[in-house]
């Protein structure tokens, strides 16, 4: 009787110490086969991001696949970041078959992103 809690105990932390809490990453999926954007944010400074979201807005008006399939990369999400040369948010790539066509980083005017992103859709 005297060994019944031992045994308890110890059962006990076996089983708990045997619960995997790992944390599972996403994966970023990118389709080669057609113009990717992925879009940059730190929802700590999303002040700095306002001129990114009404070009979102306007760009999919005109481009709505482009947006429909945009990848959000959250600054917490670093190997993603580190994966494109990317150091600092908000910023925006645009890529086609591993490759970066247009590339906006940095607090910037909603023209400075829309016209060279539509520059890169309208090219065939």
């Amino acid at each position: 009787m005297k060994g019944l809690p031992l045994i308890l105990i110890t059962a006990l932390l076996f089983v708990t110490s045997s619960c995997n809490h790992k944390e599972v990453k996403k994966e970023l999926k990118i389709d080669d086969s057609v113009k990717q954007l992925i879009f940059f944010t730190d929802n700590k400074q999303y002040e700095q991001e306002i001129a990114y979201y009404d070009a979102i807005i306007e760009l999919k008006s005109n481009y709505p696949e482009l947006i429909k399939n945009m990848k959000v990369i959250t600054a917490s999400e670093s190997s993603h970041i580190s994966n494109y040369n990317v150091e600092n948010c908000p910023a925006m790539l645009l890529v086609y078959q591993d490759k970066v066509i247009v590339e906006i980083k940095g607090t910037v005017p909603k023209e400075k992103i829309i016209n060279p992103l539509a520059d890169a859709m309208d090219e065939k």
